[in-house]
Parts: structure tokens; sequence; C-alpha cells
């Protein structure tokens, strides 16, 4: 274990007590006075849902306590069934009670909670820093038993790594340029807290935005392990073989912040350019899952009731924002949960969307990622994998070789596109190449619109998704129409199905039951380059086919690029 030097204020260590698992956050930006802390929690909600605040002393720190019953006394969405199926007569009615709790020592203002009391939280004003340089300076790396990362690759992709008994942390193969640690589990080095005194063994400490370990349960011993901890992350002494939880490139600069939101502001006219998905907290989880309809109020409206999160939705408000107020709409928005289809039951209300989207912009040659409400920049050695894996893809080419594409094309109706056009010709001209574009599947995930598996079908049943584009914007939107028509292909028998009808329709002799891609080719035609290479392609498009070149290659297939030419 590592004894260290606590803030004057620590008294010394005692004979343990009664101790309790706990997340401890410090907040930002709120001062240490009753007016301040009683803000945290906008009274006038909670009053609306029925919560007590009180103000109260811990060990003489000023206190402020929210608690009550979340939502009320109710019964479960599927009381009414389980009675109507049973002809029991069921009376489960249940409550949520919980409990948070601000308290203010040395100047600072911590939290903590008690059951569901940790949503009550405003998740922008906890300090992110402070249960990283926890993790970094007081737990033990050869004791690591879990690793929650965020892909920077991949827009809502989060990872998570267990090993109950813990080993040495470099055994996680974490890719640093990549993975963003936003959750680590180690035991705690630190013999002064109230659960290691006394001789006890070391206990795991989970950190993240927060600390969650075992806190002393008397008011003495609260305080004093506060303020252990709050020693530990001031005095920043970072082991050697946890730096890697310093690698984060969080963008700091204001004026860059506002620049990265404009950009997004900007790409919002073709989402696409800017890779923007709704991606929710990993800590919502668990209520997502009880989560039967939404309501989303972004800026001045509140959208219709919904029984999905769809990502269209989301930029059809956004755009309807007065230009220069994304960033503040969505820092003042909410979602509420509830848990019955008609918008009755709440669950719970977020706050802060920010920390409910990803996004990805390029301005110019460098790459940021919106992830977890903050912007994080990609470290060079990211970049340069990126260009190293695109130019091999260009330069191994295609076992295809597709037609020119005339500066003229014959159009066989007012809205046929380009692309229409050309893939048309290439399904009447090319032997063994059928068309299906436009032709979209609708499958239980893909019920709306329905998602388009292909533009052609080559000669060996490869995937071909053609594109003219002119912007980053059109070949991202590609990238990612393959990676979903893959994953339907893959995991819904619906899709599958279908394509076999829609292909047999075309051509009676193909026969594609049961069919599983094994090839998907993407066919570029670049409105300024006759040629697709490294240096012409922009580096949105280049980030975007990487990142599906790596999960495509995850379900065991393979990727090709090939550049139809320019022919006048």
């Amino acid at each position: 274990m590592t004894t260290r030097t606590a803030l004057p204020h620590a008294e010394p260590p005692r004979p343990g007590g009664r101790v309790r698992e706990v997340t401890l956050y410090r907040l930002t930006d709120v001062e240490a006075n009753e007016q301040d802390m009683r803000a945290v929690f906008d009274e006038a909600g909670t009053a609306r849902r029925q919560l007590d605040l009180r103000t109260t002393r811990i060990d003489g720190m000023l206190a402020v306590v929210l608690y009550g019953m979340r939502g009320g006394e109710r019964p479960p969405d599927w009381q009414a069934d389980a009675t109507r199926t049973t002809a029991v007569d069921l009376d489960l009615r249940k409550t949520s009670p919980v409990a948070a709790v601000l308290i203010a020592v040395d100047d600072r203002v911590y939290a903590f909670s008690y059951g569901g009391g940790h949503h009550l939280i405003p998740r922008d004003l906890r300090d992110p820093e402070f249960g990283r340089t926890f993790a970094a300076c007081a737990l033990d790396p050869a004791t690591v038993a879990t690793v929650n990362t965020r892909d920077m690759d991949t827009v809502n992709r989060y990872g998570s790594t267990h090993i109950p008994r813990g080993q040495a942390v470099r055994t996680f193969g974490l890719r640093h340029e990549r993975d963003l640690v936003n959750r680590l589990k180690a035991k705690c080095g630190l013999n002064e807290l109230t659960a290691a005194r006394g001789g006890e063994k070391a206990r795991f400490a989970e950190c993240g935005d927060g600390i969650r370990t075992h806190l002393g349960v008397d008011q003495a011993d609260l305080v004093n392990d506060i303020r252990f901890i709050a020693a530990t992350v001031k005095d920043g002494q970072v082991r050697e073989e946890m730096r890697f939880l310093e690698d984060r490139k969080e963008v700091r600069s204001p004026e860059k912040v506002e620049a990265l939101w404009s950009l997004v502001e900007d790409g919002l006219r073709d989402p696409e350019s800017v890779g923007l998905a709704i991606a929710p907290p990993l800590d919502v989880f668990d209520q997502l899952d009880d989560a039967r309809s939404f309501r989303v109020r972004i800026g001045p409206a509140t959208c219709p009731l919904r029984t999905e999160l769809r990502e269209e939705d989301l930029v059809a408000r956004l755009r309807h924002l007065k230009e220069g107020t994304l960033a503040q709409a969505l820092k003042s928005g909410w979602i509420k949960l509830f848990e019955d289809a008609d918008g009755r039951r709440e669950i719970a209300t977020h706050r802060n969307l920010c920390y409910w989207i990803d996004a990805t912009v390029s301005p110019g040659s460098e790459m940021y990622v919106l992830r977890d409400g903050r912007w994080y920049e990609y470290g060079p050695r990211y970049l340069e994998e990126v260009g190293r894996e695109v130019a091999d893809l260009l330069a191994r080419g295609s076992s295809l070789d597709l037609p020119d594409w005339p500066d003229l094309l014959a159009y066989r109706r007012d809205k046929e596109s380009p692309e229409g056009a050309y893939n048309r010709r290439v399904g009447e001209t090319q032997p063994g190449y059928l068309c299906l574009d436009k032709n979209l599947a609708r499958t239980e995930v893909h019920s709306g619109n329905g998602v388009e598996l292909c533009d052609l079908l080559g000669p060996g049943n490869e995937l071909v998704h053609v594109k003219q584009a002119s912007s980053a914007a059109g070949l991202s939107h590609l990238f990612n129409q393959a990676k979903s028509a893959v994953e339907s292909l893959h995991y819904e028998r619906q899709a599958r199905e279908w394509f076999a009808e829609a292909v047999a329709r075309i051509d009676p002799e193909r026969d594609l039951t049961g069919f599983q891609p094994r090839t998907v080719v993407f066919a570029l035609r670049l409105a300024k380059h006759t040629d697709v290479t490294v240096d012409n392609l922009y580096p949105l498009a280049q980030v975007e086919l990487y990142r599906t070149a790596v999960a495509l290659r995850r379900c065991g297939i393979a990727v090709e690029v090939v550049t139809i030419r320019h022919r006048s």
C-alpha cells in the first residue's frame, strides 16, 4: 500500500469504522455556500418531483441533502398485463427511494448518493479529472480488474474488459491513440482511508468521473476520507504504469471548442459530414433497458413523444435552431425517459444533451471527436495508421473493373440521380452485374425508410456501393450505409430473405438463399480527380473508410476500393 500526506485538516488514522461503497464526485463551478449548493438541485424542479431538500452539517461541514421517493408510488408497467393474464388482482406498487448529498470540505464541493441518487447529480458539474487523476495516483496497476473504454474510431461504441481477480494493466491491450479510458477498477493503495485502517486488505476502487469505493459512514470518518482523497489528487504523483490515463488529448481552449461546435452546426445541412450519432452515457444504459418512450427538449421546443431515439429526428430538430446556438441548446436541453409507451410514468430526466451525442469533424488535416460531452483530438500516430491502412486499400484495388463514368449520362426519368443513372447503365450493359439501387429492405430494425443493401451486386456476389462525391459528406454516408447493410444481412433473417427475393426477381438463376456477404466494394468517382489516392481523398472520408474497413473485417468481410474514371 501507499502512504500519502493528507491535507493539513485531516485527522491521524484511527481504528477502522463502518464503511459503505459510494461514488464520490467533485463538483466544478459550485461555490461552497448554501445558496450555490442548493441551486445545484433546482429547488422548483425537486418540489415538482416530490423530493425534499434540506441543509445540514456533517462533522461541522456544510451539506445539502436531496431525498425522497423518485416518481412516487406506482405500479410497474407490466402489472395490468400480468393481472389480465393470471386473473389475480395484483397490487405491486413500487417506490424508488433516492438520496443525493453535497458536502463542502475545505472550500470544495463534493457529492455522493444512495440508491439511484447519482442521476440527480448534474453530469456537467462533475469534475472529469477527479476520478481519473485519483486512479493514476492511487490505484495499484498490478491489480486492474475492469477497464471501460470509449472508441474514438467508432461512434456509440463502448468497450469493457473484466478480469475478476485483477492483472497488470499492460495485459489489457489498450490502444492509447484510439481508446478513451472512461472507467478503471483496481485495488486502492491508500491505507489512510477508513476501509483500510486496522490492517484490512486493500479494497477495489472504480474510477471514472467519480470514485466508487468504500468510505466511512460516521461523519468524522467520511470527512477524513474525502480529505485524504483530495490530498492524493492535489499531489498528482502519477504512477508510471498509469500514465496512459494522461494521454487524453482533450481540447480545453474555449475558442477551439466554439469553433468545433460551429463545424458541427455547419454540418447539420449534411449530417453524415460530422459523423453525428446518438450515444447515451454508459451509466444510463440500465434505465434505457426499461424505457418504452422518450420526450426531448432542445432549444425552445419540446419534441413529440417517441418510442425510439433516432438520429434523423435529432438532426431535424437541430436544423431548426438559431445560428450560433447549437452548443447552448444542447447543454440546456433534456430528455425524459418513460417506462410506458404513453409517456405517463417517468423513469428519469437527464439534462445536458451534449453528453448524448457523438460527432467527428475535420478542419483541414486535423481530426476531432466529441465523446462524453467533451472534444478530443486524434493523435498523430492514429492518423498515420489511418493513412497507411487507406493507402494499402487503394494499392490493392479490386477484382472488379467498372466502366468509366461519362460526363453526360442518359437519364431515364426526371428525378433519377447521377448514381442511379450510372448504376442502371452498369446493370444493363455489364454481364453479371445486377442493379439494386434504391431497393430498400424494410426489417424490424429498419422499419422506417428501410436500408439499401447495395447499389450493384457483382458477378461474384460482391456488394458494390457506388458514389460520386465532391466532399467527405457523401463518402461518409456511403461507408455508414455499407456497415448498416452488412449488419442487416448478418443478423436479420428478414433482410437475407428480402435480398434473395429481390435478386431472384432480376435474375431467377441466381439463388442467394441464406446469403452472407464476403466482399464489399466501394466504387468511387471523385468530382475533381480521375484517380482516388491518399492525397486527394478527403481526411474525414479516410477516417470513415478506415473505421468501416476495421468494422467489416471483424465480421470476416474483405473491403475493396475501385476508382470509377471520368470519360468525356
